[in-house]
């Protein structure tokens, strides 16, 4: 028995190439990317901060994540939005998305370790597809 087809996504947007959810995801990630060093993110990852207790000499600061309570090297955590960005699936969606992605204030973010932070996306990704 031949083995059904997926339908294919329409490629409407860069020429053919793209299709919309990839065209939207290249914009989304273009500026997350243009606002990766905003001030308060970076303010909210100096709380979190102290002078390393780790045997490693190499290691001169260590963060704590704001859920596990665990201290991590730089590399092992990551600046989270307290308020999601949410998607980005027309253009209508950017002006808000920019807002939540550019918010003000280190209370906006929380430090969370690279675990953390992927069970907390992974659970809000669950609930707005919901």
């Amino acid at each position: 028995m031949p083995k059904a087809r997926k339908s294919k996504v329409p490629k409407t947007r860069n020429g053919g190439t793209m299709t919309e959810a990839q065209y939207f995801q290249k914009i989304r990630s273009t500026l997350r990317r243009a606002f990766r060093w905003w001030i308060p993110m970076k303010q909210a990852l100096e709380k979190a901060k102290r002078k390393s207790q780790s045997l490693n000499k190499k290691l001169k600061w260590e963060y704590q994540c704001k859920e596990c309570k665990g201290w991590f090297p730089r590399k092992q955590v990551e600046v989270d939005h307290i308020i999601p960005c949410g998607g980005l699936r027309t253009l209508d969606d950017i002006p808000g998305f920019i807002e939540r992605l550019t918010a003000e204030g280190t209370n906006a973010y929380q430090v969370l370790c690279k675990t953390c932070h992927g069970h907390k996306t992974q659970s809000e990704s669950k609930q707005r597809r919901a």
